[in-house]
């Protein structure tokens, strides 16, 4: 049942991908050491341009899925319904904050086995946990069509988690992402 909820996620997030503004691609890793990828996509709610600076306002929603290995551990697997501010100064300077009710899946490492009614082992594929992981997170960037005439920008981002449960009790964890923005809108 585990994978069915994974590989449906996989296809909502393709689905929704192909009519979405911006795709996002960028390294993802959950500490410092457990490195992986996400990949988002994002369309915009509201947008506007402040006439006092020509600073570009927008509230931005999209699906996001990161994969990342903790090695000789599991395989972590998140996804993210994303809810964003991103302001675009007139130079092209970006600085958002956002939010996201994120959904994790760990897949153990390495073989795991349970005892069977026999006094035998059976082995257990893809053994883990899931976790409800809320999350912030505040970024910064550059976009690049503004001056340069490229249609990507690329960020920096800081995510703060909560993973509920752990164990008996949370777990704070934080994540660093970084890579580009592509656009997907028709110039």
């Amino acid at each position: 049942m585990k994978i069915v909820i994974i590989l449906l996620g996989l296809f909502v997030l393709g689905v929704l991908s192909v009519q979405a503004q911006s795709l996002r691609v960028g390294y993802y890793g959950e500490t410092v050491t457990h490195y992986g990828l996400k990949v988002a996509a994002e369309w915009s709610l509201k947008s506007y341009v402040k006439e006092r600076n020509q600073a570009r306002k927008e509230f931005l929603v999209g699906p996001a899925v990161a994969m990342y290995r903790h090695p000789q551990n599991h395989i972590g697997l998140v996804f993210f319904p994303e809810l964003t501010y991103r302001r675009t100064s007139r130079r092209g300077g970006i600085f958002e904050v956002g939010l996201a009710p994120a959904y994790a899946y760990y897949f153990l490492e390495g073989a795991t086995y349970t005892p069977n009614e026999s006094g035998g082992l059976r082995r257990i594929r893809w053994a883990g946990q899931d976790a409800f992981l809320p999350t912030v997170f505040v970024g910064v960037g550059k976009d690049l069509s503004l001056r340069r005439q490229v249609p990507i920008s690329w960020f920096t981002r800081l995510n703060v988690m909560q993973q509920r449960p752990y164990n008996t009790s949370t777990l704070m964890r934080f994540s660093l992402e970084a890579g580009i923005n592509f656009s997907l809108k028709k110039q």
